[in-house]
């Protein structure tokens, strides 16, 4: 098939067959028409997300010959997703692309450094722990394993265990614990008698010689660990408590020597902490005094209390960081983000009108001019000083969220901050039309009955790659909306972010073919005349107990799925929304459309399943749609008016909050 001025259209069935740590291999399928047109193939690839932060990795090409299908693109950077695309060359210059996004396998990552023993009592070992940069994947958790060393054999990685195991199976090693990564503890009591998830933390034995090892666990399309070496050498800066030739209970007896420093250490500290304290004290008075009315964009900070770091936020959006428990200096980590995103002049944003309420302020249009060209932006307005603590530390989570999401497709992004005086201006990006919208103003019968009736249809909005090839009106096609808006949904998975409040009308329409996820953390907002209602898109576990995980937004995908195909139709809409919540835990689904086929549907209800670990991950969701897709044999949806076909009814009262 040839499209423009005899350019060659994109090559078909663009696939990942399989992926190392290094490698992609992949195959594709020549334009439908014109194979001996065909010169070469230009194979791109373009990093979109790597959990290195270390390494910079940059966009590769390579040419294949006309008939090569199928390359292994060599030196990728592991657990990293890419887009890759693949376009044909004829005489008259490179076709039109054909782009999918393809992670790399993770890789194993860097052996940590071995931990050094602080201290031991008869049963207990306290040791300090260094974490690993991740660099060929996401760190996942940690695992403390702990070895006899009086057994002469070596670590096995493949035979650990738990404590249990080990006894039973005459094990010379076991795992004492297993910390999620952002649990991790840089000291760390081996033998206190604790469970750490599944695994016990069993006392030690008297008399027995044990090192101590640390793992790392990497996971994402499988999983990597790795161990630190070990040795007598992590026991040389240890202080031995003695219990031996005491009568009474047991009491630690330090070496006289270790005591004399560690006394000379604290009173150092206490000093130095007493200096430390009168500073800042002098230090906050003096601002209040010259900077009650005035804030420079330099010296902008926002105060971070010690909080609990894993406390849920209240729109459902939660992300899986890793925050540090102990204090840090109050800027520190607002400074570390502001490092991280652009920091637009105060004559780069113009504020033009209201849209409605965040959570942390005033949400407003706004207009960001840079280098002479000018976008929409939604500005959510951050009063600092009207913020308290807990406030200020969710509100730096939310940031911290966005920053870390960075640039996607199929993501409204972050584009920029602003301060002034004592406002922080959040920009992201903007669009007015929403997929809701769309799909309301699609259903033909009600909006264009002259376009209905000629072509018997009851939607402007195409099912089909094939349809739109023939088809003069310009319209997404309906699977292919849904494929956009899972690798959106993936891309937020992959980074532990729950979305809590899927649905159609937090989908915006980037020139009205491309979807983009909106909704969440700093960019959800109502105003006072429409706030809305979430609950017929949610899970029974959020229904039951307001928790919301990845596979709570792939049940509202579910739902998603189903205002698709329905254009626009109210979930449940026979159903009060007081009444909601009781039976969909009672196994009430949304029924399949006359028009659906039935693996469609299938796909709908696998999202619907009770058990969380019964319901899909958003990449394979995205693989079966587009398998769906791309099947031009089956019909899988169908918008061809029939005898008694009826829109699926739109109630939007049922859509808000009374």
């Amino acid at each position: 098939m040839r499209l423009g001025h005899d350019i060659l259209s994109p090559p078909r069935s663009l696939t990942q067959v399989d992926s190392d740590p290094s490698t992609l291999h992949i195959t594709w399928q020549a334009p439908a028409k014109g194979l001996s047109e065909i010169l070469e193939y230009f194979v791109t690839i373009e990093p979109l997300f790597s959990y290195s932060d270390r390494d910079s990795l940059v966009t590769r090409s390579w040419t294949y010959s006309a008939h090569t299908h199928s390359a292994s693109l060599r030196n990728v950077h592991p657990g990293t997703k890419y887009r890759v695309e693949v376009r044909a060359a004829s005489p008259e210059g490179k076709g039109y692309p054909i782009s999918r996004e393809m992670w790399t396998k993770v890789g194993k990552p860097e052996t940590p450094a071995t931990p050094q023993v602080i201290s031991r009592t008869a049963t207990t070992m306290t040791v300090q722990l260094e974490p690993v940069i991740a660099t060929n994947g996401p760190i996942t958790a940690y695992q403390v394993v702990v070895k006899d060393e009086t057994v002469s054999a070596e670590l096995q990685p493949e035979l650990l265990g738990d404590f249990s195991t080990a006894n039973s199976k005459k094990l010379p090693f076991y795992i004492a614990a297993q910390l999620p990564k952002e649990n991790f503890e840089t000291i760390f009591e081996v033998g206190d008698g604790k469970h750490y998830g599944r695994y016990y933390n069993a006392p030690l034995q008297e008399g027995v010689d044990y090192h101590v090892i640390l793992g790392v666990v990497s996971t994402l399309n499988e999983t990597k660990t790795a161990y630190s070496t070990h040795g007598h050498e992590q026991h040389e800066n240890s202080v031995v408590h003695d219990f031996s030739g005491l009568k009474k209970s047991p009491a630690i007896i330090q070496l006289e020597q270790n005591k004399k420093v560690i006394m000379g250490l604290s009173i150092a500290i206490g000093i130095f902490g007493f200096l430390l304290i009168a500073s800042i004290v002098v230090y906050i008075a003096m601002r209040i005094i010259v900077n009650k009315n005035r804030r420079s964009s330099e010296n902008q900070e926002l105060a971070i209390h010690a909080q609990q770091p894993n406390q849920d936020l209240d729109n459902g959006y939660s992300v899986a960081a890793h925050y540090v428990e102990e204090e840090k200096p109050p800027a520190d980590h607002y400074r570390q983000l502001k490092e991280k995103v652009w920091i637009i002049p105060h004559q780069g944003l113009n504020v033009v009108g209201d849209i409605g309420a965040g959570k942390f302020g005033d949400v407003r249009k706004g207009v960001v001019i840079n280098k002479g060209n000018q976008r929409n932006v939604l500005v959510q307005r951050i009063e600092d000083d009207s913020l308290g603590g807990n406030r200020k530390t969710l509100m730096l989570r939310e940031f911290d969220a966005h920053v870390r999401i960075g640039s996607h497709p199929h993501v409204v992004g972050l584009v920029g901050l602003m301060e002034e005086f004592s406002v922080i201006s959040v920009a992201f990006e903007y669009e007015t039309s929403t997929l809701k919208t769309q799909l309301v103003e699609s259903r033909a019968v009600q909006h264009y009955p002259v376009y209905a009736e000629k072509n018997r249809r009851f939607s402007t909005l195409l099912e089909t790659q094939e349809l739109l090839e023939k088809s003069p009106v310009s319209a997404s096609q309906a699977i292919e909306l849904l494929v956009g808006i899972a690798q959106g949904m993936a891309h937020l998975a992959a980074l532990g972010a729950t979305h809590g409040q899927l649905c159609a009308r937090n989908v915006v329409m980037v020139d009205g073919t491309r979807p983009k996820i909106t909704g969440f953390g700093l960019i959800h907002y109502h105003n006072d005349l429409y706030v809305p209602d979430y609950r017929r898109w949610h899970s029974v576990e959020t229904l039951h107990s307001k928790v919301s995980t990845p596979k709570s937004d792939m049940w509202s995908f579910g739902c998603l799925m189903w205002e698709v195909t329905t254009l626009g139709g109210t979930p449940y809409s026979d159903v009060r929304t007081e009444e909601v919540g009781g039976r969909v835990m009672r196994g009430l689904r949304l029924p399949q459309p006359q028009y659906v086929g039935d693996e469609l549907y299938q796909l709908m209800l696998n999202c619907w399943q009770h058990d969380l670990d019964e319901r899909p991950s958003f990449p394979e969701v995205e693989a079966s749609l587009r398998q769906l897709a791309e099947d031009d044999i089956t019909p899988h949806l169908l918008f061809s008016l029939y005898p008694s076909f009826q829109y699926e009814p739109y109630s939007p009262h049922l859509e808000f909050m009374d």
